[in-house]
């Protein structure tokens, strides 16, 4: 049929629809033409569909949403104001992302995600305003430069059960996971404070080591490393999701995403 659209691409017509956006912001999103749009978009938008809402009663869940967003997240505003909330994987984690649909952000915010993917890249989106929000609550970030180089939690202080959510998602979306290693790896050194800070109040053992970068263009990065004697309470207490790592050949690194 002519107007057949695949699974993929009537969830994200039935996301954008739900965030306000028209046929043609529609078709340009998508890259398809509003001819084909427009059947499905009638259907759907003859619907009660179902908006974002929040769940967020479960304060390790949302610590592990900050703390991927915060690894390897990004928020974009469009030209009419609409605001685009990402998270960034490596098309090998498509498995981790699945789990992490059904059983981080579903429970979450009630809608799965658009999922975009070029070369090797697997991206998660959000159109919302609300979560962009909700991710300012927790954490701050230079508007200036990039996130990755600024961005940081707004305090240290929080539940356990935040923190240990929170040092999983961080782990998940930049860290490292092999037999060998445990690391985060981050260039803002507001998050390296609040990774030490969190693994202090949960007495894990860890050192820190500065890199510095005599490339030009480059930035200076820090490596928090696990001690292996704390490998083990660390994978049951902290129970990453990603643990592809744990069973890849020795030197790949379990994060080859790039920098948002």
């Amino acid at each position: 049929m002519k107007n057949r659209l695949d699974s993929e691409c009537l969830n994200s017509i039935q996301n954008l629809i739900n965030e306000g956006y028209s046929l043609n912001e529609i078709s340009k999103v998508l890259g398809k033409s509003k001819t084909t749009i427009y059947y499905h978009f009638r259907k759907i938008k003859g619907r009660t569909v179902k908006p974002i809402s929040f769940m967020l009663e479960d304060p390790e869940l949302l610590g592990e949403f900050i703390g991927l967003f915060a690894g390897d997240g990004s928020v974009s505003k469009t030209k009419d104001y609409k605001y685009r909330v990402y998270l960034h994987f490596n098309l090998k984690d498509e498995i981790f992302t699945e789990n992490l649909i059904d059983e981080v952000l579903m429970k979450l915010f009630g809608k799965r995600p658009m999922i975009f993917t070029k070369e090797n890249r697997l991206n998660l989106c959000y159109y919302s305003r609300s979560i962009s929000q909700l991710l300012r609550t927790y954490l701050v970030w230079e508007a200036c430069a990039r996130k990755t180089y600024s961005v940081r939690l707004h305090e240290n202080t929080y539940p356990k059960s935040f923190m240990i959510g929170f040092l999983r998602g961080c782990l998940d979306s930049d860290g490292h996971l092999s037999p060998k290693n445990i690391s985060f790896a981050t260039v803002s050194p507001g998050l390296k404070d609040n990774i030490v800070s969190f693994l202090e109040a949960l007495s894990f053992d860890y050192s820190v080591r500065l890199n510095k970068e005599k490339r030009p263009n480059r930035v200076d990065i820090y490596h928090i490393r696990l001690f292996r004697k704390e490998h083990t309470r660390f994978i049951k207490e902290i129970n990453p999701r990603n643990k592809r790592g744990l069973y890849a050949p020795a030197g790949i690194r379990i994060s080859e995403r790039p920098v948002p």
